[in-house]
């Protein structure tokens, strides 16, 4: 018995010290996410200190602009760059966004009515094709992905302030675990 518990405690550990790692072998690009605009919705951020993230209010269009975009649409200056939002609740969105000068793309985005937890913004897309492209980063060009986080504000129009997640048991990320395999972790840094 104790045998398997030590087996248990090892496979825990495992699980606790690869999985951020695999978290951030994603394919990471240099482009950046340096704006987000509506003209009806709330928009707020970027925040976070690793992932940064940009809280806008469902049920409204939004305007992304990326920025530093040299690994593909001939290294930033084709007239189009094929993007994708991608969510766990509302699907995976194709769009074509806009030269606007070297390096530099915008597209506009329907954020959804229904829309909570966080959206994943690729670029160097193939359309239809879930995995292809990478991510988006941090306006400041840390590699960290930049996200767009659904939320609720206190008080919208002008002030539009205090943005409060939207979370729901639908946005993944979350391991199931048993109170054994955490007591055996625990017991290893007793």
């Amino acid at each position: 018995m104790k045998s398997l518990r030590m087996t248990a405690s090892a496979a825990a550990l495992c699980v606790l010290l690869v999985l951020p790692a695999i978290a951030n072998a994603c394919p990471l690009g240099g482009g950046r996410l340096v704006d987000v605009r509506t003209s009806g919705g709330c928009v707020s951020g970027p925040t976070g200190l690793f992932e940064q993230l940009w809280d806008l209010e469902p049920g409204h269009m939004y305007t992304l602009t990326i920025s530093n975009v040299t690994e593909c649409a001939v290294g930033g200056t084709a007239p189009t760059l094929n993007v994708r939002v991608n969510s766990w609740t509302a699907g995976n969105t194709d769009i074509v966004a806009v030269y606007v000068s070297p390096g530099v793309y915008k597209f506009d985005y329907f954020f959804p009515r229904n829309a909570i937890c966080t959206f994943r913004i690729f670029y160097c897309t193939t359309p239809g094709i879930s995995d292809s492209g990478r991510f988006a980063i941090r306006n400041d060009g840390v590699a960290y992905q930049a996200l767009l986080r659904a939320s609720r504000f206190e008080s919208v129009g002008a002030a539009c302030t205090n943005p409060i997640p939207i979370f729901g048991p639908e946005c993944g990320g979350t391991l199931g675990t048993e109170e054994s395999s955490w007591g055996a972790v625990k017991g290893i840094y007793r």
